[in-house]
């Protein structure tokens, strides 16, 4: 892990390609054209948006999901496998069922059109918007599931005597979750904060497999970027750079985010 990175860091202030093998050093430039070139800045906005809404979107839900699961029988622990499959598939094969799922003639669209909503059909993946939500919206429904998890191991861990008492002291189930599960819950909502930022920050397989990372770009990501600005247009010490600056950023968020949970974690 080291050597790469270093390689990356110092590659990052030079114009290495991949077609000769000298390399000159050129300082920040590919620092400063990177902050000044609005295709990167709107790939990193794409990725920034898919990130956050991912953070929230499958918190709130892979929490509500694991509050009604947490229960003995058989159906319960079939529908948490169930929940769980999409997580144990590949990004490639998730993202390629979507894609048939949400092509113009694909599943979704001849549902709605059997079910006489027609005019709710589209393009899903052919517009920028639909495009972009439609790639936020696969990438969350595969991540549920271990969120689910996580989540429910928190509740297991969570004294039956606390919440036993908090009904006693007339607190209903609103009252109880939000005294007694949710500040103990703490633990799980760190590691699962944490996977969601990385693994949102790093999105790929998804974007190309469904999308191609279009229509226009619209929906590639920083490192869709850098695989493509390295390895096709040849120019390492620019996808280098790329690749510190997501770096840079995601430690920096990593380690906020990590304090304000733990320091949560402490109070609670």
């Amino acid at each position: 892990m080291l050597v790469p990175l270093v390689l990356s860091f110092f590659y990052s202030f030079t114009d290495r390609s991949l077609l000769r093998p000298d390399a000159s050093f050129v300082g920040f430039d590919n620092y400063l054209r990177l902050l000044s070139d609005p295709s990167f800045l709107g790939t990193f906005g794409f990725t920034s948006v898919l990130t956050v809404v991912n953070l929230v979107l499958v918190n709130a839900v892979g929490l509500m999901v694991a509050v009604l699961l947490d229960k003995v029988g058989r159906v319960f622990f079939a529908v948490r496998m169930a929940f769980f499959v999409p997580v144990a598939l590949s990004g490639v094969i998730v993202a390629f069922i979507w894609s048939r799922i949400l092509t113009d003639n694909g599943v979704l669209n001849s549902t709605l059109r059997a079910l006489g909503l027609g005019d709710l059909a589209q393009s899903w993946l052919g517009t920028s918007f639909t495009a972009q939500a439609s790639v936020v919206v696969v990438t969350a429904w595969q991540a549920l599931g271990l969120c689910i998890v996580v989540y429910l191991a928190g509740l297991q861990t969570v004294p039956r005597e606390l919440l036993d008492s908090a009904r006693i002291d007339g607190c209903g189930p609103v009252g109880s979750f939000a005294n007694v599960t949710w500040p103990l819950l703490a633990p799980s909502l760190t590691i699962n904060a944490t996977l969601l930022l990385i693994n949102g920050f790093k999105t790929y397989d998804i974007p190309v497999v469904m999308t191609g990372t279009g229509p226009g770009g619209a929906t590639s990501t920083v490192a869709t970027e850098v695989i493509r600005v390295g390895f096709s247009l040849n120019r390492v010490g620019l996808a280098s750079a790329m690749a510190i600056i997501m770096l840079a950023v995601v430690a920096f968020i990593t380690v906020v985010i990590v304090g304000l949970l733990q320091r949560r974690e402490v109070s609670n």
